[in-house]
């Protein structure tokens, strides 16, 4: 089965809904046709190819039509919304971190029954992210698709300085990444990555991979249920340094202190002109950077996170379904979640699933191998879900005291002080 590239960006013929417009739920039509509404947050340029698997869906199954909705982006407030007012879609895309939330048989259908009567090809073994759809006992929602961050590396960049293959430890990256930056005498960053302070900066996920590739986390639960702090003073200074020492040592520009995403133009440009050795994208960031990269006469191509094939390492993001509990055709819309969860689906929906058994199904590109290696290895932030504190709260903190030190505004160990010092607070409520 062939993983497609991803499609020119067409027109879709999706159904835009206005914010709090109501949905009514699944109705039988004349000839007993059942139609069903489902609902995805995406922008409309990034799904054309799901539009594709539903146009399939509808051509071999006349008396089940569904009909896709784009509201973007996200509102899970929305939705439960509706579904508390007896309206909604009958089934809807949810991000992993939404499901605790949306959990209520107020709002979704509890699947275990569904998948015990009709089954799952294969069975639920291989799926990922159950611990964010599985809540109490009960299944909310089925995990769908899966992405995390792999590293983008431009091979040409890598070879001009000496370096056979990417690192696979965050020690090596240091290390290639001076390396190259020197040898190129700095025409060349050896490393790019999003370092604003800002309270949602990506960087974050390079903080949080390096963390658990060394055995700490920010936060963590013991056996009562009780939360702290999941890295030492030690732990925590030895990571601010670590990001601080690649700005020192010319691996990574000081113009990235100010960028806040990965997919600033500053770093995707320069992975694609070779400005720029190496860095981290998700999917779909990657699929337009290759592209981008062709059309420079260059390449880039993905390899797991440092220390990214070990369980835990790296971050495991995506989207979940669920089955709205006002509609009235439960049923129906199982068989339409399995189809979407199938590989017939991620034909040309140009996403990956979040079961392992699918995902060894697909034909993926070699340039993006890197993904698939890591994905079955990933983990959700879930282990960072319950507290006083949110995650955003938890990525807020973090992302200013590690900016603080690359900025010179404090120390490595007084920023790991604070860093401690506000989640201890956090926790307490």
């Amino acid at each position: 089965m062939k993983f497609a590239k991803p499609a020119a960006v067409a027109a879709l013929a999706v159904s835009l809904i206005a914010p709090l417009a109501a949905c009514s739920s699944s109705d039988s039509g004349s000839g007993g046709v059942v139609h069903l509404t489902f609902r995805q947050f995406d922008p409309e340029s990034e799904v054309t190819g799901l539009k594709t698997a539903l146009d399939a869906w509808n051509a071999a199954h006349p008396n089940i039509q569904v009909e896709l909705q784009t509201l973007s982006p996200n509102n899970a407030q929305q939705f439960a919304r509706e579904a508390n007012s007896g309206s909604g879609p009958d089934i809807d895309q949810i991000a992993y971190t939404d499901v605790s939330f949306l959990a209520t048989p107020k709002i979704l259908q509890p699947l275990d029954d569904l998948e015990k009567n009709d089954p799952l090809p294969g069975g639920t073994d291989g799926l990922l992210a159950t611990d964010l759809t599985k809540i109490d006992g009960k299944t909310w929602a089925m995990p769908w698709t899966a992405d995390t961050m792999a590293l983008v590396y431009n091979q040409k960049a890598l070879t001009a300085a000496g370096i056979a293959k990417p690192p696979a430890t965050w020690e090596e990256l240091a290390a290639d990444a001076k390396q190259i930056s020197s040898s190129s005498g700095g025409k060349t960053a050896g490393f790019c990555f999003p370092a604003s302070g800002s309270a949602t900066s990506a960087g974050w996920f390079a903080i949080n991979y390096y963390l658990w590739s060394h055995g700490a986390t920010l936060v963590k639960k013991d056996a009562a249920g009780n939360w702290s702090a999941g890295a030492t003073k030690e732990q925590l200074t030895s990571a601010i340094q670590f990001f601080t020492d690649l700005f020192s040592s010319g691996a990574v520009s000081k113009a990235n202190q100010a960028v806040q995403d990965y997919s600033d133009p500053s770093i995707v440009n320069g992975l694609a002109n070779g400005s720029c050795a190496m860095t981290y994208e998700p999917p779909s960031t990657f699929t337009k950077l290759e592209q981008q990269a062709t059309a420079a006469g260059t390449t880039v191509t993905t390899a797991p996170m440092p220390s990214g094939l070990t369980d835990g390492a790296t971050h495991l993001g995506g989207r979940a379904l669920g089955i709205n509990r006002n509609t009235e055709h439960a049923e129906e819309a199982w068989q339409v979640i399995k189809y979407l969860m199938s590989a017939d689906t991620f034909k040309t929906y140009t996403q990956y699933p979040a079961n392992k058994t699918t995902l060894t199904q697909l034909s993926v590109p070699q340039s993006q191998q890197g993904y698939v290696q890591q994905l079955p290895h990933s983990q959700s932030f879930g282990r960072y879900i319950g507290s006083e504190m949110t995650v955003s709260s938890i990525e807020q903190l973090a992302n200013q005291q590690f900016s603080s030190v690359y900025s010179g505004q404090s120390s490595a160990a007084d920023a790991a002080s604070a860093l401690l010092d506000g989640l201890a607070k956090g926790l307490k409520g």
